[in-house]
């Protein structure tokens, strides 16, 4: 009766809009646990959560878990869409159990010509520069003061746990990723616009047909005028991909000179000097910057790459990782444990040792 009642108060303040996203999502997994097996004896809470979600506009959750047909293979659907208000009320502070990790936030640095390094503020979420300065997105600060004739090389980097947002002199919008690096120019010059990438960047060009922009990036080029397109290009990773959301990019192969063009919803798959190109759905490639994971038929090392770098963990395997993936769509701003509740429905057993994620 005591976890009962417990799920009957987290109700209550679900529909007052004031549960914390991780408060959602143990609500949603208890229901999920319900739908799968009716064996909770809370019928009556389980029919208002599933009014409540239907009647809800900004609360929803869908979720539908299944056993592929492949032999070894367990295929754990979740799909938790919320955008609720609660998120962003003052009552939604996080509270973290013993243990549990935080997620990142708006952590870069900015370092000059000269070697300087400004840690950038985790209360802001981008960076502007202009013509004789680089100012904070919101409000007014100056952050540096630039020689209006002289083009200074500036970089823009971010650690594990961390994301931030750049305007560059041109008005090209850059959305960077955690542990990521981009190259910049204080201002463009010349005949083309070019800045180096190493990481996952978003990228929403300003139209110049008399200047292209130019992304160097591992053993690519992609230039385009003026496009909207997702980067993921870590050195860790054994292929860059390349995921066009509007207008029309090419790329240029460094190791054989071959060129593909791209529409949008298609993807490039650089592996080594071999690419290839294929139709996506873009949504689960850019949700990042929108605050989300979206696992499509993600494979569990997959999954733990991505939290090893949104949670700035190491990730280990006792013995061979586990063959199963994920789908699924979940807020990243919540708590490493709620996030790993996707594996316990899978029945993927881990342990959390300091800052040391363990599949067992």
């Amino acid at each position: 009766m005591q976890e009962q009642e417990k799920i009957r108060q987290l109700f209550e303040r679900y529909r007052a809009g004031r549960c914390t996203p991780e408060e959602q999502a143990r609500l949603h997994v208890w229901f999920n646990q319900y739908a799968a097996n009716e064996a909770h004896g809370l019928d009556d809470l389980a029919e208002r959560f599933a009014a409540e979600r239907t009647e809800a506009k900004r609360r929803w959750l869908r979720w539908f878990p299944y056993v592929a047909a492949a032999a070894a293979i367990l295929i754990t659907t979740l799909i938790w869409n919320f955008n609720d208000d609660s998120a962003e009320s003052p009552e939604s502070e996080m509270v973290l159990t013993p243990g549990d990790i935080p997620p990142g936030g708006n952590r870069a640095t900015l370092t000059l010509a000269d070697g300087r390094k400004i840690d950038l503020s985790e209360m802001q979420s981008g960076i502007v520069v202009g013509n004789e300065r680089i100012l904070y997105e919101e409000g007014a600060e100056e952050l540096v003061d630039l020689e209006a004739e002289e083009i200074i090389p500036l970089v823009l980097s971010t650690p594990k746990g961390g994301t931030y947002q750049i305007t560059l002199a041109d008005g090209t919008k850059v959305w960077l990723n955690a542990a990521s690096t981009l190259q910049y120019p204080s201002r463009f010059d010349g005949k083309e616009r070019v800045v180096e990438l190493e990481g996952e960047a978003y990228f929403a060009v300003t139209k110049d047909a008399a200047r292209p922009f130019r992304v160097v990036s591992h053993g690519q080029q992609i230039e385009v005028l003026g496009t909207e397109f997702n980067v993921a290009a870590y050195a860790d990773d054994a292929e860059v991909k390349t995921t066009l959301v509007e207008g029309r990019v090419a790329l240029q192969i460094n190791a054989s000179g071959e060129r593909m063009f791209l529409a949008p919803n298609e993807q490039s798959v650089l592996q080594g000097a071999t690419i290839r190109k294929q139709q996506v759905d873009v949504g689960p490639y850019i949700a990042w910057k929108d605050g989300n994971f979206h696992f499509h038929n993600t494979p569990l090392s997959e999954m733990m790459t991505q939290m090893s770098r949104w949670y700035d963990i190491d990730v280990a395997y006792e013995k061979e990782i586990p063959n199963e993936m994920f789908n699924g769509t979940l807020s990243r701003n919540v708590s490493l444990r709620t996030v790993l509740d996707l594996l316990r429905i899978s029945e993927v057993k881990y342990r959390i040792e300091g800052d040391r994620l363990i599949i067992e």
